[in-house]
């Protein structure tokens, strides 16, 4: 089984065996139209999920919530047999890496987790890492470990979270 993060560019012109089950999940900012996808016949499934990447409380951004959760482990749930999930967001770092994690989560798949906490071209979004990992009862500590260790390997400094 496959697992592709993309950014809204590379998700364009991505093209994965029609013979094979393939779903995709996109995901864009409220008000921001989904890009044309040129082999959109490729994926059996499509989940589209419009939120912002990180709250602001002053601002009353729509962010990642038990809506988009349930949407997302709904469509696990319908698609556990998939051959390839792509989940892709207008930069493949953050939203879609944390919409990953979860994937993985659900899947049982904890080395790729730890993959990709230890790459250095993914940063989860922590929000919708913590909603999916209470939603699954698992232990969020593991991860609190991989950001300190991300954050000292690729600063030099101590982790001032403390955790």
């Amino acid at each position: 089984m496959g697992t592709y993060i993309l950014s809204k560019e590379r998700v364009v012109d991505f093209k994965l065996d029609e013979k094979q089950y393939n779903v995709l999940i996109r995901i864009t900012s409220p008000g921001v139209a989904y890009t044309d996808l040129k082999h959109k016949r490729t994926y059996r499934d499509i989940l589209e999920l419009q939120f912002f990447d990180f709250p602001d409380d002053s601002s009353g951004l729509y962010i990642f919530n038990d809506t988009n959760l349930k949407k997302c482990l709904t469509f696990f749930q319908k698609h556990k047999n998939c051959q390839n999930m792509v989940i892709h967001c207008e930069k493949g770092i953050s939203r879609s890496a944390g919409v990953a994690v979860g994937w993985f989560l659900f899947n049982d798949n904890h080395h790729s987790i730890y993959k990709l906490y230890h790459e250095d071209k993914h940063m989860p979004n922590r929000l919708i890492v913590d909603h999916f990992y209470e939603a699954l009862k698992q232990d969020v500590r593991r991860i609190d470990k991989w950001e300190k260790e991300r954050f000292e390997r690729l600063t030099g400094k101590k982790y001032p979270g403390g955790k």
